[in-house]
């Protein structure tokens, strides 16, 4: 053992391990920067190309994850608003249908896999249509004051809504609750849909105006004359 330490073959490996040591010691960063790694981005938003302008799509998932790779330095400081993934719904109808997401990966990156890489969605129609407007009043007036006249501006409303939505609407109304008012009074309300069963309909329906203006106008009652007395009758 001690002849072999003092071999030249023991000074060439001692020299060739050392000379690897500095290699790795000054070029190691740069390898590893150079050697390409793989990311997952969770919750990517995913968008929708190319829909019909007289279309909407009533489900989609909201987001995808999307795996990239790339050289590290690719990846420093970036952020999910800058990967893109879509689906392209060119020529699709109305209906139900399962669609390949896409994704567009930020320069440098390369797109490794999307999960999922299918979705489905749901295309309606959007419809729009006009409604004469209800009024709904509750409440009682101020004391001695009574409600003569109102008006509503505008007197219709347009609505727009996926048919199937749309379909549901049996009427449109603004409701005022009109207690303890007097003389003049001007309300900015929302319409609201109500379907057959006159239960109110929020969810994907729009209005124009999204609000309307009801005036409304009080008069005074005469007040009532007090009643004389026995002893005045009586005198």
């Amino acid at each position: 053992m001690e002849k072999f330490l003092r071999s030249n073959n023991f000074a060439r490996i001692l020299a060739f391990s050392l000379a690897i040591i500095l290699w790795l010691y000054v070029h190691g960063d740069e390898f590893i920067r150079t050697t390409p790694d793989q990311e997952t981005f969770e919750d990517v938003p995913l968008q929708v190309e190319n829909l019909n302008q007289d279309y909407i799509l009533t489900e989609i998932p909201a987001t995808v994850d999307l795996t990239l790779e790339g050289l590290p330095e690719n990846f420093e400081d970036l952020a999910t608003q800058e990967i893109e993934a879509f689906v392209d719904l060119t020529d699709k109808e109305p209906g139900i249908h399962l669609v390949r997401v896409r994704g567009r990966p930020p320069r440098g990156l390369s797109l490794v896999s999307l999960e999922p890489d299918q979705v489905r969605v749901e295309i309606e129609e959007y419809i729009t249509g006009g409604f004469p407007l209800e009024i709904d009043i509750v409440g009682e007036p101020a004391e001695n004051w009574e409600l003569i006249e109102y008006t509503i501006e505008p007197e219709e409303v347009f609505v727009g809504a996926p048919q199937s939505v749309f379909d549901q609407i049996e009427k449109v109304v603004v409701g005022i609750d009109i207690a303890g008012m007097r003389f003049f009074d001007r309300i900015n309300t929302e319409p609201v849909a109500f379907d057959e069963d006159e239960m109110p309909i929020y969810d994907d329906i729009l209005t124009d105006p999204e609000q309307v203006t009801v005036r409304l106008d009080f008069e005074r009652l005469d007040e009532p004359e007090p009643e004389e007395s026995e002893e005045e009758d009586g005198g």
